[in-house]
């Protein structure tokens, strides 16, 4: 009945002080596992019978897998970016990633991927763009874990082959615009790219969600700016505080007849303004500057103003405290000042003592 153990019993079958047991090892999700089955004080021939049994019930139901359809990254990958298309706002950043990943992976089969294979992508991408980020590649390898994670879930794989791939360390940007690069920038944009870039800059509205506001957003009473769930990338609803200044700018522009959105140039919706904000920022003489940083100086900005987190955040946006946190610029001016009030509650702190003497 196989190879004998210490005490001369069959293969998997033991003994000890309470009695006999069943040890053997068997394969559930893809590993192998170990189990212990205890039988107590019976008979050693009733005992080899039941260990016969089970030996043979594991032969039949549990070593014989499921003959399963082998699955390529292409098909995986195609079958998530149906998934991003329904249920994600970032679809469109999510074809980018994939389209770089399709260039690589091709048709290999997702459970032939290892660490090592991670690792050789890096390579091929690095040699493909020198000057990409370890932002970039970031990305790139968590849409690759969401591809392979989603056909886990979908029965596709047994395990995640590359869960435990390490990501690299990030660098976060700190751009801003001080106050006169901002007047240099709004002085500089043309007529249809200003009130663009004044509304982003004082509220930290996405990209997306300024150039898609609509006329019914917009709620000239109350003063606010109302984003459905639809229209945030977070889908969750969200309402954005205007001032007078920025309604006064709002109400200056001219409505397109049959065209619900605010933003428009030569009677079309905008959907870029790439070439206009370069332009611009050429012309400020502003460097190493993106639209999107004018996020990052929103939230900054209503920090410096002693607004709380989370007031900024349902402002902005922002889900969690660890993103949130990225887009606070802190610079040389706060550690000045935070260096400042020290020495000031120092000297309050000196003065108090010497009256009290």
């Amino acid at each position: 009945m196989g190879k004998p153990n210490v005490n001369k019993l069959p293969e998997h079958l033991r003994r000890d002080s309470a009695g006999y047991f069943l040890d053997y090892w068997v394969e559930e999700g893809g590993e192998n596992k170990r189990k212990r089955e205890r039988l107590g004080h019976i008979p050693l021939t009733q005992a080899k019978r039941i260990l016969a049994l089970k030996m043979s019930n594991i032969v039949e139901r549990r070593y014989v897998a499921e003959v399963k359809p082998r699955v390529t990254f292409d098909e995986a990958a195609n079958s998530f970016l149906v998934y991003s298309e329904m249920r994600k706002k970032s679809f469109a950043r999510d074809k980018q990633l994939v389209a770089h990943l399709k260039a690589f992976f091709k048709v290999r089969l997702l459970e032939s991927l290892t660490l090592d294979s991670i690792e050789e992508y890096v390579k091929f991408r690095r040699v493909e763009r020198p000057s990409l980020s370890n932002t970039t590649l970031n990305r790139e390898i968590v849409c690759l874990k969401t591809i392979v994670n989603r056909a886990v879930y979908n029965g596709q794989l047994v395990r995640n082959p590359i869960s435990r791939i390490k990501l690299f360390k990030e660098n976060p940007r700190t751009r801003t615009l001080t106050t006169d690069e901002y007047l240099r920038l709004i002085e500089h944009c043309a007529s249809h790219l200003k009130p663009i870039i004044m509304l982003a800059y004082v509220t930290g509205m996405r990209f997306k969600e300024v150039l898609r506001l609509q006329w019914n957003q917009i709620d000239f009473q109350n003063e606010v700016i109302v984003l459905a769930a639809t229209d945030t990338k977070t889908q969750e609803r969200r309402e954005v505080p205007v001032d007078v200044e920025l309604l006064g700018l709002l109400q200056q522009i001219p409505r397109t007849l049959g065209c619900p959105f605010v933003f428009t140039y030569k009677g079309k919706p905008i959907k870029r303004i790439s070439t206009a904000f370069n332009r611009a920022c050429e012309r400020a003489k502003i460097e190493n500057f993106r639209f999107h940083d004018l996020r990052r100086c929103a939230v900054t900005n209503f920090r410096k103003a002693d607004v709380s987190d989370d007031v900024t955040m349902s402002i902005s946006g922002h889900k969690t405290r660890a993103v949130f946190r990225s887009y606070d610029a802190i610079d040389r001016g706060d550690r000045k000042k935070a260096l400042a009030k020290v020495r000031q509650n120092d000297t309050n702190k000196t003065n108090a003592v010497s009256a009290a003497s």
